[in-house]
């Protein structure tokens, strides 16, 4: 069992999503297949059409990803049709299928299955119902049992009723937003920043002006109840520049040139001067191809006559003193 597997990497069925075959064409999940004593999950049923269509059983090996964005196959939609019809001989389990708690007398029906990546592996259910009006998480450590159309559970009444609600990912995302604008602070990192939540994981992505600022949101928005998972993806501009830098450094073009490197929301101003439009070339070309970086104004200064070139000079011409000021960071030894 893959315990150390995050929630995000794994793969999550939504009983009526859609799915996207390799070719672009969709169709809608149905069903999933179980082998019943290990918990794996072995087939898929997919529906060809939207709306009309007929039923198909797909081994998952052909599965790419499935999220609540949908299901994406490694079949093109004319080898999707092609697929067999027939049931599987596996335990076939879709939004109907009843989840009952032999602990209780508490019923419900599946909403999602997620299972692990490599092995298949049933890792959790959302179900509908099981508390009136309420969708939970069931972990598998409570699964006992996973047959046809029903799937059996063993929770305690006094661990279910301590059992969070699970939160759509719409709700989490309005109050994640309300959260992060009442933090005043944050309001310049707005445009470098993008926020988005997919099956209760946070992805936070972008840049922002600093590293600190970055930890700050996350530590904001964990307390968030449903909030399953955050992924911090913001980049700093304070590692940007340490990393673009180094970059410089290690480049034959531009190794021990004093090019000064600025990031503003991953927007890179390179600064400093050169001794031909090669070498200015090659800067634009690192900068503009490394990870993160949105745009690059190169305002490097050519200057083929001297050894001493400024660190900082000025886009005009040969003046080498600081436009910009305060601390700089640089490549060289």
């Amino acid at each position: 069992m893959e315990k150390a597997t995050s929630i995000a990497e794994m793969q999550k069925f939504h009983f009526g999503s859609k799915v996207f075959c390799a070719d672009g064409e969709e169709a809608i999940v149905t069903h999933v297949g179980f082998n019943s004593a290990s918990r794996r999950v072995t087939y898929i049923g997919v529906k060809t059409g939207r709306f009309w269509g007929k039923t198909v059983f797909v081994p998952l090996t052909i599965l790419v990803d499935a999220a609540a964005s949908g299901v994406h196959l490694s079949l093109t939609h004319d080898q999707l049709v092609a697929s067999s019809t027939d049931v599987p001989a596996a335990a076939i389990i879709d939004q109907r299928s009843t989840v009952q708690n032999t602990a209780t007398a508490a019923k419900g029906t599946v909403k999602v299955i997620a299972i692990h990546p490599k092995t298949g592996e049933l890792a959790y259910l959302i179900v509908r119902n099981l508390r009136p009006t309420m969708d939970l998480l069931i972990s598998e450590e409570f699964v006992t049992g996973v047959s046809a159309d029903q799937i059996t559970i063993n929770v305690p009444e006094a661990t279910l009723q301590t059992l969070p609600p699970y939160r759509s990912d719409e709700e989490l995302q309005r109050e994640i937003e309300d959260i992060l604008f009442d933090l005043a602070p944050l309001h310049i990192d707005f445009p470098g920043m993008t926020t988005r939540v997919l099956d209760g994981v946070l992805y936070l992505d972008g840049n922002i002006s600093s590293s600190l600022r970055g930890d700050m949101v996350q530590s904001q928005v964990m307390g968030v109840q449903g909030l399953l998972e955050v992924k911090n993806n913001l980049v700093g501009d304070d590692m940007l520049a340490a990393d673009l830098a180094e970059a410089l450094g290690r480049d034959e073009r531009t190794r021990d040139l004093p090019i000064g490197v600025y990031p503003r929301l991953g927007n890179v101003r390179l600064s400093g001067a050169v001794h031909n439009a090669q070498q200015k070339a090659a800067a634009t070309e690192i900068a503009e191809n490394f990870p993160n970086v949105r745009s690059v104004n190169n305002d490097l200064v050519i200057n083929a006559k001297t050894d001493l070139l400024g660190v900082m000079s000025a886009p005009a011409g040969g003046d080498s003193e600081d436009i910009i000021p305060g601390t700089y960071t640089r490549h060289t030894k």
